[in-house]
């Protein structure tokens, strides 16, 4: 074991990392195998691996949630065994690509640039290109890229097919990752979401990427960056990544770990970051070359419902009693269950003033002002589907605004579409009086759905947390006694107003286990691909700030 006595202490960590993540610590800034949503900063997690090592010797570093493999490269570049997992195939494929050992990089360059100068020059002239077909690939790629797209995934499989045993699995993560990539940047997602949201029409006629190009720049990129990282590593290490639950790390069999380091999803997929989805069309296009080549098996080409908390998610544990001990799920519950309690109430009242706006209607009576302001929840809801209209309105004409323009602008005329109506004098006063009672029949089935939903938002809560509860005790079963456990989580919002403390619920689970808390460390985002706030599941029209801390709780098994 190693002297700590003159080590940097965990509360003297600088963790304000400035800038856009780097994608590895001795990868330039620009760095960037693939998109993928919420990676953690990898100067963190090679400082915290460092941290570690300073106060005890480490040679096996395990992430449950290994994503798109900061971790696996970073334990890599300093020397360590990594075992990780994942239940996204996309993410088990980039953190493979990631951990990647080339053998002869000079000809490994040469070979794989040599086969994409082949495609570009092949491409013009190609005539009978196999077919890859799925549900709405014409409502999510323009028919050139489709084109393009086939041809790739045909010379792709091709040139795997014929290459020698011992450099398929290599060829196939590298080219695969950047057809995944290229996929990525020639479909018609709009930039910058998790979820799968088309462009607006205006963005798609300007819209033209060739999918060629940009497959030969995501190769030429991919290959200077996996040939800087093989000069890079210090000595040999193994690296087993597998799409499996974190729920089970039966894959670890009887091997023991020294170090848990790792970043959970925030919530299940649903209401928070959505990595199946992300990925869907990555694997639409690749599920049977990833099979075949790469040995990673695609069950459901959208793994959300696999996830934390997630559909398919089971609790079957027989005693509760530990889960239950942390007192911070005893405060959250009670929290909740308040919450219903109130939005419940709030939605009777809605309703109650949503029954004499009617009874208006009914009898030819226009709604006053001090009526429509008498409940402030149901106004907003009414403000909330007059911009919705307007937005779809807009969307769905000839515009050639972009989709961010268009919100603003149909915030913009929902304000004066709400002014016209309680104006008397206004010349639009009696039509949109007249468009009323439509308006109030779509936030009656907002309320409606709401209060419905409520109580299921808690039972999602407790679902998730009762899937990460299991991941803890998995953890804690491979885990070597004197070893570490470094969890960096983020604290979630829920029910509009309720802050989950993640952390704190990690840490009761971790101390009624026979864990000491090490340190309790907290930073802010100085780059988080997440929107900085988002409306509230719970109504449509409440924006709930995201998460623009994180918080590194390390744990140490006694």
């Amino acid at each position: 074991m190693k002297n700590a006595e003159n080590a940097l202490k965990w509360e003297e960590l600088n963790l304000d990392y400035e800038g856009e993540n780097k994608y590895a610590s001795f990868f330039s800034s620009t760095g960037n195998l693939h998109t993928y949503p919420a990676k953690a900063v990898p100067e963190m997690v090679s400082d915290l691996i460092k941290k570690v090592m300073s106060i005890k010797s480490i040679k096996t570093v395990l992430d449950p949630f290994v994503g798109s493999g900061t971790t696996a490269l970073e334990s890599k570049y300093l020397g360590l065994d990594f075992w990780g997992s994942d239940l996204n195939p996309l993410a088990v494929l980039l953190s493979k690509t990631k951990a990647l050992t080339i053998d002869n990089t000079n000809y490994t360059k040469k070979r794989l640039s040599d086969f994409v100068q082949q495609v570009k020059k092949e491409y013009p002239d190609a005539r009978l290109i196999p077919v890859c077909t799925f549900n709405s690939i014409d409502y999510w790629f323009k028919e050139e890229n489709i084109r393009e797209l086939n041809f790739l995934k045909y010379k792709i499989g091709q040139f795997i097919n014929k290459a020698n045993k011992v450099n398929r699995e290599m060829y196939a993560l590298i080219l695969l990752t950047a057809f995944s990539s290229t996929i990525r940047r020639v479909s018609l997602t709009r930039n910058g979401e998790f979820k799968l949201y088309r462009m607006s029409p205006s963005d798609i006629k300007r819209f033209s990427v060739s999918a060629i190009d940009e497959f030969e720049d995501a190769v030429t990129h991919l290959l200077d960056m996996l040939v800087v990282a093989n000069d890079s590593y210090k000595k040999e290490t193994r690296s087993t990544i597998c799409l499996q639950n974190a729920k089970s790390l039966n894959y670890l069999k009887n091997k023991s770990i020294d170090l848990v380091i790792t970043s959970p999803p925030y919530g299940d997929s649903k209401t928070t970051v959505a990595y199946g989805e992300f990925s869907k069309l990555s694997l639409q296009w690749m599920e049977d070359l990833l099979k075949r080549y790469v040995g990673i098996e695609v069950a459901d080409c959208n793994c959300d419902e696999q996830l934390l908390g997630g559909r398919k998610s089971e609790w079957s544990l027989q005693d509760e009693k530990d889960f239950y001990k942390s007192n911070e799920v005893a405060s959250l519950e009670i929290q909740m269950q308040s919450r219903i309690r109130e939005k419940k109430n709030d939605i009777a009242r809605a309703k109650e003033v949503l029954e004499e706006m009617r009874g208006c209607i009914n009898n030819n009576q226009f709604v006053s002002t001090d009526l429509l302001h008498k409940n402030e929840i149901l106004y907003q809801l009414i403000s909330e589907r007059v911009r919705l209209d307007i937005y779809r309105k807009i969307k769905n004409s000839k515009t050639r605004l972009k989709d961010k323009e268009t919100k603003k602008l149909a915030k913009k005329n929902a304000i004066e579409y709400m002014k016209q109506m309680e104006n008397v004098y206004s010349s639009k006063y009696v039509i949109r009086q007249a468009h009323l009672d439509e308006k109030l029949d779509r936030v009656t089935e907002t309320l409606d759905r709401n209060e419905k939903s409520i109580q299921k938002r808690k039972e999602d809560v407790l679902v998730f947390l009762k899937d990460l509860y299991k991941v803890v005790l998995e953890t804690d079963r491979v885990m070597k006694k004197g070893g570490f456990q470094v969890w960096i989580v983020g604290h979630r919002t829920v029910m509009g107003k309720i802050t989950i403390n993640m952390e704190g619920i990690l840490k009761d689970w971790f101390l009624n286990r026979g864990y000491e808390c090490e340190a309790s460390l907290s930073r802010k985002y100085s780059f988080k691909r997440m929107p900085h706030h988002i409306n509230s599941t719970i109504e449509r029209c409440e924006e709930v700030n995201t998460m623009m801390n994180e918080y590194i709780l390390v744990v140490r098994k006694k």
